[in-house]
Order: structure tokens, then C-alpha cells, then sequence
């Protein structure tokens, strides 16, 4: 047999879930989420919190809630259905009486003085949120204090003296090779350009041919 407590867990872990549920002659709850925010005057920074804001008036339960009870206790729909509805009037059964109905984890049902029914939320802290305990210290941040000048630690190392001028030598004559190749290949380069330039000047020099003489003979 379903047991009250354990309907009103079930249909807890619905919310949990699907942030709203509706309640038939209750009700609707929805999760309301509250950002961060700093206050000030305490000099603390509040971590982001829920609430659960309650409408008396949407009380049509959803076909969702009805299916997710029915997968839960292996039952049919139409059993869900006689389940939530039971629930529900346990509920208002106690708050008809003049009691208030502690629902863990959501919050507090009760009639006012004008009978009107009205919701307090609890606190919304389930296994699935951080434990930040509502806030966080503001921390003032100072810059290190100066230890002193840092001096680069020097290692000295030991080398031989033959092998480091072994190593300069075999650098300069690698140097004076590669300069002298240059040299030769700047030289070479030279040479042949001047000999196309005047090879190219002789050609175009071509010498004109003999003008045409002419001799006029008096007539006879």
C-alpha cells in the first residue's frame, strides 16, 4: 500500500526533475531560481539559491506526473491517477482540519486567518547542489612583500682548453672557406656579364655599306 510519505517523495523527486508540479485542489509549484548577487553592506557575495514560487489556482496535474508515478510503481496510469488524487486529498483533509502539512524537502502548506492557502518554501538544498552555506567571505588581496633582489645563481663548468680552441679554429677556417667560395662565384658572375655586354656592343655596331656615285655625261 502507497503510503503518503512515500507519494509526497515521489512526486519531490518529480520536481527535482521537471522544476513544476501541479497538484489537483492544491495547487502548483514551481522552481524558481535566484542568482548571485552581492550584498554590500555585509561585504559577502550570495551564491545562487532556489526558491519555489506556488500558484493555488494552476492545480491541473500534468499527464507527465501521472506517467512518471506509474513507471515508478509499476502500475497503470489509471492507478497514478488514483494515487495523486488520494494524495492530494490526504492533503487538504489535514488542512481543513486547522493543520499544517510539512512536505520534506519543498516546503510548508497551510491555511491563513482568512482561510486562504498559502506556501512556504523551504530551503532548497538537495544531494545534487554544492553545500556553499549561502555565501562566500570577500577576501582582501595584497601584493607579496619584496624578499630581496634575486640574483641568477652562476655554475661554473670546467671545460678543456684545447678542445674550446680546437672549436674556434675549425670556425674561422669554415668562415674564411665559404667567404673565399663567395668571392670566387661574385668574380665569376662579373666576368660573365661584361663579356655579354661587349659581345652584345659589337654586334650592334655593323658598318654601312658605300654610298651609291653617280656620273652625268654632257649630251652629244
Amino acid at each position: 500500500m502507497t503510503t503518503t510519505a512515500d507519494t509526497a517523495e515521489l512526486l519531490r523527486r518529480f520536481f527535482i526533475q521537471q522544476q513544476a508540479v501541479n497538484l489537483p485542489g492544491i495547487g502548483g509549484f514551481v522552481m524558481n531560481r535566484i542568482p548571485a548577487h552581492v550584498d554590500g553592506h555585509a561585504g559577502i557575495i550570495v551564491a545562487p539559491s532556489y526558491t519555489i514560487k506556488y500558484d493555488s489556482l494552476n492545480d491541473i496535474p500534468s499527464k507527465a506526473v501521472f506517467a512518471y508515478v506509474a513507471a515508478k510503481k509499476d502500475i497503470t496510469e489509471w492507478e497514478a491517477i488514483g494515487v495523486v488524487n488520494h494524495f492530494s486529498q490526504e492533503i487538504n483533509d489535514m488542512l481543513m482540519k486547522g493543520q499544517r502539512y510539512e512536505w520534506g524537502g519543498m516546503g510548508r502548506l497551510q491555511h491563513n486567518d482568512a482561510g486562504q492557502l498559502i506556501f512556504e518554501s523551504g530551503d532548497m538544498r538537495y544531494p545534487f547542489y554544492p553545500d556553499v552555506q549561502g555565501a562566500y567571505e570577500w577576501r582582501e588581496y595584497r601584493e607579496p612583500e619584496p624578499q630581496g633582489e634575486y640574483e641568477m645563481p652562476i655554475v661554473e663548468t670546467q671545460a678543456d682548453e684545447e678542445t674550446v680552441v680546437e672549436a674556434r679554429a675549425s670556425w674561422w677556417i669554415s668562415a674564411a672557406v665559404i667567404a673565399a667560395v663567395a668571392s670566387l662565384l661574385i668574380l665569376f658572375s662579373l666576368v660573365r656579364n661584361e663579356y655579354k655586354f661587349r659581345s652584345a656592343r659589337e654586334s650592334r655596331l655593323v658598318p654601312a655599306e658605300k654610298p651609291l656615285q653617280y656620273q652625268f655625261k654632257p649630251a652629244e
